[in-house]
């Protein structure tokens, strides 16, 4: 398995880790914390679900450049950072929304949001040319074998 899915995979299981303590913490009747329930269900489906999902589709299907540098994986790494600093932006803004009326956290809330839309569109962007049928991938293989022969 390659570092970047081996990283999404790993990112996603401490996203799990935190949503089974945000699970626990919402059985506490005593203990009210603001837009506990949001966050609950973003860490769950975007942070774990979703970056499983990344990380094994970007190992699982064909064409990804097997080099492991950054700029070799960069939209990989986009995707990751992008996904991430997204999940956290929100893991501090929302629940601030509830404490405090300061006009940045509603701002940080959609600088999230447009962070995951971001991890999206680089995903997609790495994804895309990989989807082929086999008619296609035989094209594919037939030019790379003729290049190689005329070197």
């Amino acid at each position: 398995m390659p570092f970047i899915s081996r990283t999404f995979v790993k990112a996603g299981m401490i996203y799990f880790v935190l949503s089974l303590i945000a699970g626990v913490l919402l059985e506490i009747d005593s203990l009210s914390v603001p837009a506990l329930m949001p966050l609950f269900w973003h860490m769950l489906m975007v942070g774990w679900i979703t970056q499983i999902i990344m990380g094994v589709s970007v190992w699982m299907f064909p064409g990804r450049n097997r080099e492991e540098g950054f700029w070799n994986q960069q939209w990989n790494w986009l995707t990751l950072i992008f996904l991430n600093a997204g999940l956290v932006l929100r893991l501090i803004a929302e629940p601030a929304i509830g404490y405090s009326e300061m006009k940045i956290w509603p701002v940080l809330l959609v600088g999230s949001a447009i962070l995951q839309v971001a991890a999206g569109v680089t995903y997609v962007v790495e994804m895309w040319p990989r989807i082929m049928s086999k008619k296609q991938q035989r094209k594919k293989r037939k030019r790379r074998r003729k290049r190689s022969q005329q070197k």
